[in-house]
């Protein structure tokens, strides 16, 4: 799950809904 979903700095930067989008896929796994 790690490996799939982590995205590098520079998009949680660029994008910072991307860490709540990672908790949403980590709350359906």
């Amino acid at each position: 799950v790690g490996k799939v979903i982590k995205p590098t700095a520079a998009e949680v930067e660029a994008n910072p809904r991307a860490r709540s989008a990672v908790m949403r896929v980590a709350e359906k796994l």
